[in-house]
């Protein structure tokens, strides 16, 4: 495993865990035992797929466990075991490891594992218990429990019921992981000051986003707030779309991902009503960046070539007025 990626892999899981424990907090053993399960499904799935490549197990590479890690995160606390197992073998084993294993990618598997279980799974994946409520350890918890989450009321209303202190700290039905603005905020800049997440590519999603945001909800800062920390989407932004292992190589490339990348998930968001946009937008926008990296686009190259091109322009049309003015003057002596 490279240096450089090993330190981006484990940059994330220290960002993770800082996210997993604020989980437990608020939901107790449940929510360790939904991520436990994840991650040992995960290893277990990335094991045992490797062997069967008859290709090395690397007990360096803890991007297994990001991968779980993440699309735990994504869950609902009150998720059947079996349907989390399930999200993680198909991260692992149809997201990664069909497509060759680590590096070779193309869409985010944890992405891949979740959307896969809440398509199949709707009512598991997708229903909610209220935070800091306590949780059944059954493998299934009560329907009347749970309810939608804050992101589905604010679509539907335009507006949801939580306190501002509430939606910084994460304290609203939602996916266990992914919501509190203050830890978010933090991971952010730590990964972004380490360069395990792309500056370039996040700010120009986040940009994007924020003037749609701004315009749809008619400049109200409560409903920017709940659109952001809803949805997974500023948890999506920085571990599923931005990862320095995940971005084009290129300046620009990541420019032009992150703004691509950000128009799908305002597509998302505005005409399909899609409760988790950003998931739909980086499963669509992965194959982008890596055709943008294959490219390795750069503005700045563009523009010094063009600026060449102008100066050969500008030489063959003075040798050419050099050679006029000589047959000119050939003309008046003779």
């Amino acid at each position: 495993m490279e240096h450089k990626e090993k330190s981006v892999m484990t940059d994330m899981l220290i960002a993770l865990l800082v996210m997993a424990v604020a989980a437990v907090y608020y939901y107790g053993f449940r929510a360790a035992a939904v991520i436990m399960i994840t991650a040992a499904a995960g290893l277990i799935t990335e094991f045992a797929c490797l062997k069967l490549r008859k290709k090395p197990v690397e007990k360096s590479d803890i991007s297994p466990l990001v991968i779980c890690l993440t699309a735990a995160l994504m869950m609902s606390p009150s998720v059947p075991y079996y349907e989390a197992l399930l999200a993680a073998v198909v991260a692992i084993a149809i997201a990664r490891q069909a497509f060759g294993g680590r590096g070779c990618e193309i869409f985010p598997p944890a992405a891949v594992g979740f959307l896969f279980a809440a398509l199949c799974f709707p009512d598991g994946m997708l229903t909610y218990p209220k935070a800091a409520g306590s949780l059944s350890m059954s493998a299934v918890v009560p329907s009347e429990t749970l309810g939608q989450s804050m992101t589905k009321t604010l679509l539907q209303t335009g507006t949801a019921s939580v306190s501002p202190i509430d939606l910084v700290v994460g304290k609203f039905p939602g996916p266990m992981g992914t919501g509190a603005l203050v830890l978010l905020a933090v991971a952010a800049a730590f990964l972004i000051m380490r360069r395990s997440v792309s500056g370039i590519a996040f700010f120009t999603e986040l940009a994007a986003t924020l003037v749609y945001a701004l315009f749809h909800y008619d400049f109200d800062l409560m409903a920017v707030l709940y659109f952001f920390a809803g949805g997974m989407t500023l948890f999506g932004m920085i571990f599923l779309s931005c990862p320095a292992v995940r971005v084009p190589s290129t300046k620009s490339s990541r420019f032009l991902y992150g703004l691509v990348t950000g128009l799908l998930v305002i597509m998302f968001s505005h005409y399909a009503a899609a409760e988790n946009a950003i998931v739909y937008a980086v499963i669509i926008a992965a194959p982008v960046g890596i055709e943008l990296d294959r490219r390795s686009l750069s503005f700045a190259s563009m523009l010094k070539k063009r600026r060449g091109l102008f100066k050969r322009s500008n030489k063959t049309l003075g040798s050419i007025n050099e050679t006029i003015e000589m047959l000119e003057d050939k003309d008046k002596r003779g």
